[in-house]
């Protein structure tokens, strides 16, 4: 093992690192506080004969000014969307937790490996800058330990396994998003959560995305902040504020599932309100058909909602996914990823069918958010499930009360990419998340 402080070191590390692939475990200045807020402290780098420690802020070593971003070598690396959020420019990057998720439904307990560490120094009070100031001896060992864990990973794997999707198009867009952060009002915020000072830098708190779950719909937590279910009405939503000169928009999809499911069954849906709709072929109030709307797609279509006929229609799909999982021994998603029967508890037809719901509504959105950002627009600073949250200049939007279709206008540009699939959406203007 080489710790690399010298020019002759250097050189060594950077013929393997062009040459070999490798495995990649980044170590920031604090192990609490979110990718954005902290430096890297350093790179443990592992090739199959030799590892080397690449130190940039932990206070045992000297750092050394070093590109790492010429080598196009595989890189197996460990938060592949925690290092996308750095200015290293490592190419190639081929997510640890990814394949072992997707492909073995594994969670490795990497914080708790780095807890065994830490957790002498957190019982004496002290939590801060930990990555930086523990022996860099101390996690070597660790390190090492996990290594030997993980065992050797094949480099053609991602060519031909079940995770290059999640690889190569949701992590790196995830990562963006979580770039940008979101702004909040400091007092209340700390009135809510007045323990939680490591979340916020200056005025922005920055949201952390986990795509490990079955169906790859991503949760939004960070150091205890649920981002995915802020309260309605207990003033969380109030805490989070545009900067001046801005405001919030947001675009929310119209029954958003009851359209990707008439996408799945071939149906035709009309261009006006769905549960509208359907509550005409009910014969019930608007609300009432929203509530008998989802109970009949997320617990069965009994004989008497099948004279609907997208519900028939629906039902006889529901048949069909469940008969040709079975028959392939996985549920396959629209872009092609599996989903193995044995990981679905207690399997039922609705239950295959529900989870086949939930990945292509989380497929369709990455897709969204790519073509977003291939086209040069605003990312939103938060994704949840149906709907997205920009922040617009004062100026966009006084062009939209003004002029509604104004060619060319953000806002219009923003609403034609995430409407681009055919799913329409309502948009709302708000001073705070919670008035949007």
């Amino acid at each position: 093992m080489i710790i690399v402080e010298s020019h002759s070191e250097k050189d060594t590390f950077l013929d393997y690192w062009g040459n070999e692939p490798s495995i990649v475990i980044p170590v920031w200045e604090d192990l609490e506080r979110h990718p954005m807020t902290c430096d890297v402290s350093f790179l443990y780098v592992a090739f199959a004969n030799l590892h080397f420690v690449i130190p940039f802020k932990h206070n045992d070593c000297e750092s050394i000014k070093i590109d790492l971003s010429k080598s196009t070598q595989p890189k197996w690396v460990w938060n592949k969307k925690a290092l996308l959020q750095t200015d290293l420019g490592i190419q190639n990057q081929k997510d640890i937790q990814t394949h072992l998720f997707f492909n073995k439904n594994q969670i490795y307990p990497f914080r708790e490996k780095i807890e065994g560490l830490t957790s002498f120094y957190t019982r004496l009070g002290i939590r801060d800058g930990l990555g930086k100031s523990i022996p860099i001896m101390k996690f070597i060992e660790v390190l090492e330990g996990i290594l030997n864990e993980w065992g050797d990973f094949d480099s053609n794997l991602y060519s031909k396994d079940n995770t290059s999707w999640v690889n190569e198009r949701m992590i790196p867009i995830l990562s963006d998003i979580e770039r940008l952060g979101i702004q909040v009002d400091r007092g209340k915020f700390f009135d809510r959560w007045k323990d939680n000072k490591k979340s916020l830098w200056f005025s922005r708190a920055f949201t952390e995305y986990n795509p490990y779950t079955i169906t790859s719909r991503p949760s939004n937590r960070h150091l205890g902040i649920n981002y995915s279910a802020l309260n309605k009405k207990d003033g969380s939503r109030e805490i989070f504020i545009p900067p001046k000169g801005k405001k919030f928009i947001q675009f929310d999809y119209d029954a958003y599932h009851v359209r990707l499911i008439g996408k799945m069954v071939k149906y035709d849906l009309p261009s006006t309100s769905a549960h509208q709709w359907l509550a005409d072929q009910y014969g019930c109030s608007y609300d009432d058909s929203k509530g008998r709307t989802f109970k009949i797609l997320y617990g069965g279509v009994s004989d008497e909602d099948r004279k609907i006929p997208f519900f028939d229609k629906v039902d006889k799909f529901i048949s069909k996914v469940q008969q040709e999982s079975i028959e392939r021994g996985y549920l396959k998603t629209p872009k092609g990823r599996r989903i193995p029967l044995g990981w679905i508890e207690q399997p039922t037809a609705q239950k295959y069918f529900n989870y086949l719901l939930q990945a292509t509504e989380t497929e369709f959105n990455i897709e969204v958010l790519n073509k977003l950002k291939d086209s040069g627009l605003p990312l939103p600073i938060l994704y949840t499930y149906d709907s997205f949250l920009f922040e617009v200049d004062d100026s966009e939007v006084e062009k939209l009360y003004g002029v509604k279709d104004i060619l060319g206008d953000t806002i219009n540009k923003i609403q034609d990419v995430i409407e681009s699939f055919g799913f329409p959406t309502k948009m709302s203007i708000g001073k705070n998340y919670s008035e949007v």
